[in-house]
């Protein structure tokens, strides 16, 4: 029998064998999937946590779910956190999904000098809203007991000066300079790494003083092959082949 799944938002209730969706997964488990009572359900925390069981009440507004088992996982070692300019368009929603599927712990948007976004605001926090709603569905597609979390948008300046070289951490920036290292040979040279943090510049590359405070913060420039890659072409390159080599 094919198993349902869904997720745990904050309007959802649990207790002791009993699980209630919240309304919005509700409507989907039963408007969209068509899930009906005693079909089997799992349900993700992003938080290490799995609910398994089946439906009891098929409500559109509150579907009811006994619960059968509980399976926690542990977090994934090192930590990756992808700093990532943010681009224009629907682009962010492509980067943010890819780095959910490649189990990225941690999210930074940031804006740069030659980004194309500067939201700020209630649409900044529209946006981000729904960033988190698309990083929740790539999670629930891929069955992933970790969601990551995604931290509220910051300028470079601002994050690099709230966030100095840490001991165990290995810092990388896709880079265009004819100086950078290759992305291979600086991941072999890390030792003992808790963290690794890859920053990913616009589609206009970051700025000079952008590069100058990325190495004056230890991050470490690496080429990503022979061509120039696209934004969100260059995010899923960095974070699968350090997700591979660590």
């Amino acid at each position: 029998m094919a198993r349902f799944r869904s997720f745990l938002f904050p309007g959802a209730l649990i207790e002791a064998h009993l699980l209630t969706l919240d309304i919005r997964e509700s409507h989907h488990m039963v408007r969209v999937l068509r899930a009906k009572a005693g079909e089997s359900v799992e349900v993700l925390d992003g938080k290490g946590s799995r609910y398994f069981g089946h439906i009891i009440d098929a409500k559109a507004k509150a579907v009811k779910v006994e619960i059968e088992s509980v399976e926690r996982t542990s977090k994934r070692t090192p930590k990756v956190t992808l700093l990532q300019s943010i681009p224009k368009g629907k682009t962010m929603d492509l980067i943010l999904r890819m780095a959910t599927e490649i189990g990225a712990a941690q999210v930074q948007p940031i804006f740069t000098d030659q980004g194309d976004v500067q939201i700020q605001g209630k649409r900044l926090l529209s946006k981000v809203d729904k960033w988190k709603v698309t990083m929740i569905e790539a999670c629930k597609q891929c069955g992933l007991g970790y969601l990551p979390e995604l931290l509220e948008p910051v300028s470079i300046q601002e994050w690099l000066s709230a966030h100095p070289p840490a001991e165990g951490t290995l810092r990388l920036v896709a880079s265009l300079e004819t100086s950078s290292g290759s992305l291979l040979d600086t991941l072999a040279l890390a030792q003992s790494v808790t963290e690794v943090i890859v920053a990913v510049g616009p589609e206009g590359d970051f700025t000079a003083s952008e590069y100058t405070a990325l190495q004056a913060s230890e991050f470490q420039p690496v080429r990503l092959g022979e061509n120039v890659l696209r934004s969100e072409t260059a995010a899923a390159y960095l974070l699968s082949v350090v997700d591979q080599y660590l």
